[in-house]
């Protein structure tokens, strides 16, 4: 079985680390995916009762547990950096805490070769919060939920993630740019690959999925994809930008019981707020505002 080991540097932080038999972004998951977290989060005996879980900088969480003869323990904060899969930071304060302050707590995770080495660093107020953080039996509940995040890692199925999509177009050079300059994609590479194919790899801001364009990579006929959705959490700055960039963009629309609808200022567009727009050969985008999920 695998241990967590603790360290104490300086005067405030607690560090653990342990490693786990899963990659970087399994290990990332089961931190921040609720369905995931009420399978292992907690000692013995506990177990989570409310998971919520905004990932963003500046999204808030609150875990809420049920303990042994009725017992209750809550804690929350603030999302300070979310890097899935390398790095997660956020503030965390509990509802009955002991001790004085907001403690700052980081994980990195570390890509060993199909391994994740975990390491922890919980930054607390004063050295006497930290005193007191070291007299519970911390390691031994951490060790305890890690146990059975390693059952929950080993039933987990294997990530199948969508890295490229091919987008036809006619004028590769004219396309690179559209997508570059205009919608602000960056340019992994630009690659000719024998005679007759060459092979341009954008990448939206933020995205963990490319395109692709080029010449002799596809038989779709150029403009004939659809249905292809970008997501950001504010989709009407998102319009703005497209529009300032010259691109032709269509009004921000809301989805609802009633159907779809011009969005009005009052509109909570989370999930229900979309605008389109189509490429120079006629490829049809969707932006969708997703600011919070389940």
């Amino acid at each position: 079985m695998r241990t967590v080991h603790v360290e104490t540097p300086g005067e405030t932080d607690i560090v653990m680390t342990r490693a786990f038999d899963a990659p970087p972004a399994m290990v990332f998951d089961a931190w921040t995916r609720p369905e995931l977290l009420r399978r292992w989060l907690g000692a013995r005996g506990w177990h989570l009762t409310r998971c919520e879980v905004d990932l963003r900088e500046g999204g808030r969480w609150r875990f809420e547990w049920a303990g042994p003869g009725g017992a209750f323990m809550a804690n929350g904060g603030v999302y300070r950096e979310v890097d899935r899969p390398r790095r997660l930071v956020c503030t965390e304060r509990f509802d009955d805490q002991s001790y004085p302050g907001e403690t700052l707590v980081a994980h990195d995770f570390a890509d060993l070769g199909g391994t994740t080495l975990l390491t922890s660093t919980f930054r607390y107020a004063t050295p006497e919060a930290r005193a007191t953080v070291l007299a519970y039996p911390m390691a031994r509940g951490v060790a305890e939920g890690y146990a059975r995040l390693d059952r929950v890692l080993k039933e987990t199925p294997m990530n199948w993630t969508l890295e490229v999509v091919v987008v036809p177009v006619s004028d590769v050079d004219r396309a690179k740019e559209f997508y570059a300059d205009r919608l602000g994609f960056a340019v992994d590479h630009d690659t000719k690959v024998g005679e007759g194919t060459r092979v341009v790899q954008l990448t939206p801001p933020g995205s963990g999925c490319s395109i692709v364009i080029g010449e002799g990579l596809t038989t779709m006929a150029p403009g004939s994809l659809e249905g292809v959705q970008l997501v950001v959490n504010d989709v009407r700055k998102a319009r703005e930008q497209l529009a300032e960039r010259g691109v032709d963009v269509s009004e921000v629309i809301a989805f609802g019981p009633e159907g779809q609808r011009p969005a009005r200022d009052d509109d909570d567009l989370n999930n229900v707020g979309f605008a389109y727009f189509t490429d120079l050969d006629g490829n049809r985008w969707a932006v969708q505002q997703i600011t919070a999920r389940p």
